[in-house]
């Protein structure tokens, strides 16, 4: 551990108010300086910053300290990682003992990627082969600023032409193939990207990690828009954000982040004013990515396209964030637009202020996307429309937010009120909870009257609650359930599986981001429609109420097993000789399941 002396040297060396400034406006008042505090909520300022005494403090929420803190505190590090960047900011040298290891010096690689950005982009703005694509970009609004603060390049025609520049540098081919740079087929080394519109994507460090390049000219339809580089050890597509690292100060700043579908639309977004803005790298949301941005704020602004993919994006984008217990906003642009239309057909101004007009929370959201691409003048898109409103409002606990959106519908179907209230009342009477949709639960109790249904499902999601608090109880619970796991749907069968059997048998303590890991992507999204069910659940529940379910389950089960045994006996035909042996069959199998009660 460095000496006191040391520490105060980089503490005493560091100017406070330059070091606070990237992330809080600061104005001077007297001595000191003030704004707008970075660690919570607030209209008036109250984080003050003395650069004579090196502090900060939020007389708000008592956040602050010296610039070793307010570092630690900012970037989320540890007290070594921030005496260290200090230290070298302010050009102290430190033991190298002090200094935090790296698991590995990729000091080359950021080179070579750093080198190859350099490339495209002087390969767009200074050579005659560059025209086409800028004038491009400048069509669609970017400007020679825009285009260098992006680092946005070209990749050119020529097959090989990144090859033979990082040739010429002595790198070897063997790491611009790691890279995901290069291939090598029979004809020699050749270039992974020609022809294309280049985004470097760089990491939240602000090195560069890969690239996605765009098509412009003359667009092949057999070819993808968007091509990236594939999965290399420096560049994971699940867990990294385009423009993360430029926007992270701003994010920090206004404690909450923008997410967008594709890269022009964060251009779009930010030289709007909109610097807050991120997006996936051609693939939907994953719950490493929710946990990345939620280091730097808990709000999620959703704006993908107002198209119908844009908007099943945004659903799921929804469940990751529930997921990740981050606060949701969505913004539904005009006419299936996206970000970048919208800057374009009515300019930047208008678009921010569109946007912060049009926040709208998750039910809103749904309320106004059950309404796009319907003809209201057809009687069968009105009551399509009548039935997804009313689905979305049925579980409401608040009966004034019920009549609210009722009104609403009234309203833009041009209805009467009251005939909508009685449409509703009737709906409501013949509708079990429309959270178990049948795409995702292909369930053996198909016989059973509606409201027991909803009722045994209530009782699978209460058990995958108890097993998620307690490893010991997971197995527990999956002994005394034993054959009766076949009363769960089939969807929660496998997920069942793969907790007790795949998860447990590696981890001690539930983690949902771990969990969701190892599922497909068709489980991941059972999995997160169950969350999103049983999120304001109590739990634990009783010792009581376990057991009380456990039987549950079992009764259920011979349920089941009756109802099979009876449709066997129904459908043979020669009922006197083989209905003995099933229900013999059927005795054998219900005491089973009574001893696994005691």
């Amino acid at each position: 551990m460095p000496t006191q002396e040391e520490i105060d040297k980089i503490v005493e060396s560091t100017d406070m108010v330059e070091l606070v400034s990237p992330y809080v406006k600061l104005s001077k008042q007297g001595k000191s300086y003030k704004g707008l505090c970075p660690f919570h909520d607030e209209n008036t300022p109250s984080f003050v910053v003395s650069q004579e005494k090196h502090l900060a403090h939020c007389f708000g929420c008592g956040k602050g300290g010296n610039p070793i803190r307010f570092l630690m505190d900012i970037k989320r590090i540890s007290f070594m990682e921030a005496l260290s960047e200090l230290a070298k900011k302010n050009g102290i040298p430190l033991k190298e003992e002090y200094i935090p290891k790296q698991k590995q010096d990729f000091s080359l690689f950021y080179e070579m990627l750093s080198a190859s950005s350099k490339f495209y982009h002087q390969n767009l703005t200074l050579t005659q082969s560059g025209k086409a694509a800028l004038d491009y970009l400048y069509q669609r609004g970017l400007d020679d600023e825009t285009i260098k603060a992006f680092e946005i390049g070209l990749a050119p025609k020529q097959k090989d032409s990144l090859y033979k520049v990082l040739k010429e540098a002595n790198y070897l081919e063997f790491n611009m193939i790691e890279l995901g740079l290069i291939e090598h087929s029979n004809q020699g080394y050749y270039d992974l990207f020609t022809r294309r519109i280049t985004f470097p994507i760089k990491d939240e460090d602000g090195h560069v990690v890969g690239f996605s390049a765009r098509i412009f000219a003359n667009p092949d339809p057999s070819q993808p828009k968007y091509i990236n580089t594939k999965e290399t050890f420096l560049y994971h597509k699940g867990n990294i954000l385009y423009h993360l690292d430029a926007a992270k100060t701003e994010i920090l700043r206004k404690k909450r982040f923008i997410l967008h579908e594709g890269q022009m639309d964060v251009i779009a977004s930010t030289i709007s004013g909109l610097k807050e803005s991120v997006c996936t790298m051609g693939t939907a949301l994953t719950l490493e990515q929710a946990h990345v941005l939620k280091r730097y704020a808990n709000h999620a602004i959703i704006c993908y396209d107002g198209d119908k993919a844009g908007i099943k994006a945004s659903l799921k984008a929804i469940q990751i964030f529930k997921q990740a217990q981050i606060q949701i906003h969505l913004v539904l642009l005009p006419a299936g637009m996206d970000p970048d239309d919208y800057v374009r057909s009515h300019g930047r101004d208008a678009y921010k202020e569109y946007f912060e007009g049009h926040l709208l929370d998750e039910l809103e959201y749904r309320f106004e996307t059950s309404f796009l691409q319907m003809d209201l003048k057809d009687n069968t898109a009105v009551e399509t429309v009548k039935m997804n409103v009313f689905g979305l409002i049925q579980n409401m606990s608040s009966q004034t937010a019920k009549e609210k959106y009722l009104k609403l519908l009234a309203t833009k179907i041009e209805g009467s009120f009251s005939a909508i209230v009685r449409d509703y009342e009737n709906f409501s009477k013949t509708q079990v909870n429309q959270g178990y949709e049948e795409d995702f639960f292909d369930s053996p109790i198909e016989f059973l009257p509606a409201d027991e249904k909803k009722r045994i499902r209530s009782y699978e999601l209460r058990l995958f609650l108890y097993a998620r608090n307690s490893k010991e109880r997971a197995f527990q619970i999956d002994k005394k359930l034993g054959d009766s796991i076949d009363a769960f749907s089939k969807k929660n069968q496998e997920l069942w599986i793969q907790l007790i059997n795949v998860y447990y048998a590696k981890h001690d303590v539930f983690d949902d981001s771990s969990f969701c890991s190892i599922l497909t992507e068709e489980l991941k999204e059972a999995y997160l429609h169950n969350f999103d069910l049983i999120r304001g659940a109590i739990e634990p529940y009783t010792d009581e109420d376990l057991e009380c379910i456990l039987q549950k389950m079992h009764e259920v089960h011979l349920q089941i097993l009756n109802y099979n045994l009876t449709q066997q006996i129904l459908n043979t035909s020669d009922i006197e000789l083989k209905k003995n042996k099933l229900a013999e069959k059927f005795s054998n199998k219900k005491k089973s399941i009574l001893n696994k009660r005691r």
